[in-house]
């Protein structure tokens, strides 16, 4: 699969869709992805595959959901998918504390007067973005015919006395209507191009609540695990410029033994691998295991059992422990009444 980007239109294998310029190119993601000059995109195969997946989805007009373990790979794959299609991006995080203000909108006082400006997911209804969700999990149960409303109907009463309504039965109304009769009657038209693209947990291997039936209806699901190892190793590589690959190639093979359905240890940030990469391009003589701890400190975190297991699997990786150096009084010297010299 390849995915190249030509002028107004991006291609990801068969798939093809015409790109429309942003109103507020602040708001689209930049970085994510390096294009070539013949317009190409350098991305793996394993992410090429997600990216097909979710263009096809954004032009069926769906919604989607991107389940897998904790870690950055699900929310770069949303950034590289805003960046290529240069679609501008809305961001919520859902907890237990969550409210129908912050879905919707905020109260300010100004000047003696009330004054409602609206919450994420209302800006990306009406301007026609990408509203990414994380910790739909997490969502509380007063929450839920909100979003639920807002994800089926494309409706949601705003605290303001505006009604969000769906851009095909504003338009129909809008054959019969003036536009003033509309504003009259606090009509407000969400965007055809308003997507809703939430991050998720499978529960109940990790915590939160199951999703609501009728919520997880709406979505597309996207089971997003890990990358395969060798383009984790790959990059980590590239990241490092070719210096010590014997170390990052023990550390991957460390990180994948902890994540396989054998092992009972917490999970490893398999993610961050490509941070070591930048570590030892700067510093190639780090230690392997100062290396390890920063991404998994085991001995903080786990009992005497989970670190034994972690302690012989870094020794069948050839994972050299931390050497601590020692030391040994020489001698012990008078200097007067109240002061002794250690000689070490």
């Amino acid at each position: 699969r390849f995915c190249s980007t030509t002028g107004a239109t991006i291609r990801i294998d068969d798939v093809e869709k015409q790109i429309e310029p942003p109103k507020q190119p602040e708001l689209v993601p930049n970085g994510y992805v390096k294009v070539a000059e013949s317009g190409e995109a350098n991305l793996s195969q394993t992410r090429l595959h997600h990216l097909r997946w979710m263009l096809q989805k954004d032009k069926l007009g769906q919604d989607m959901i991107l389940l897998g373990r904790p870690g950055n790979l699900r929310r770069n794959l949303i950034m590289q998918f805003s960046e290529l299609t240069r679609r501008e991006i809305e961001y919520i995080l859902l907890n237990r504390d969550t409210t129908e203000s912050d879905l919707k909108q905020r109260r300010e006082i100004q000047d003696g007067t009330a004054t409602y400006y609206n919450q994420s997911a209302v800006r990306a209804a009406t301007e026609g973005r990408i509203l990414v969700i994380e910790g739909v999990e997490k969502t509380e149960r007063n929450v839920l015919p909100i979003l639920n409303n807002l994800l089926e109907n494309r409706e949601m009463h705003l605290e303001d006395g505006r009604f969000l309504i769906a851009a095909k039965n504003y338009d129909s109304l809008l054959e019969r209507f003036n536009q003033e009769q509309l504003d009259k009657w606090g009509l407000v038209r969400v965007s055809e191009d308003f997507r809703v693209i939430a991050l998720g947990l499978p529960v109940p291997k990790y915590r939160g609540s199951p999703l609501d039936p009728p919520l997880r209806s709406r979505f597309q699901a996207r089971d997003v695990s890990e990358l395969p190892y060798l383009d984790i190793l790959t990059e980590a590589k590239l990241l490092a410029s070719e210096k010590n690959p014997e170390l990052l190639t023990k550390l991957t093979s460390f990180g994948f033994s902890v994540l396989s359905s054998a092992s009972s240890l917490p999970d490893f940030p398999i993610d961050n691998i490509r941070y070591v990469g930048m570590l030892v391009n700067n510093n190639p003589l780090q230690a392997e295991h100062s290396l390890l701890t920063r991404l998994y400190p085991y001995p903080v975190f786990l009992e005497r059992e989970g670190i034994g297991l972690t302690t012989s699997l870094m020794e069948s990786l050839q994972i050299q422990p931390e050497q601590t150096p020692s030391t040994q009084i020489v001698s012990v010297d008078p200097v007067n009444e109240d002061t002794l010299a250690v000689n070490l």
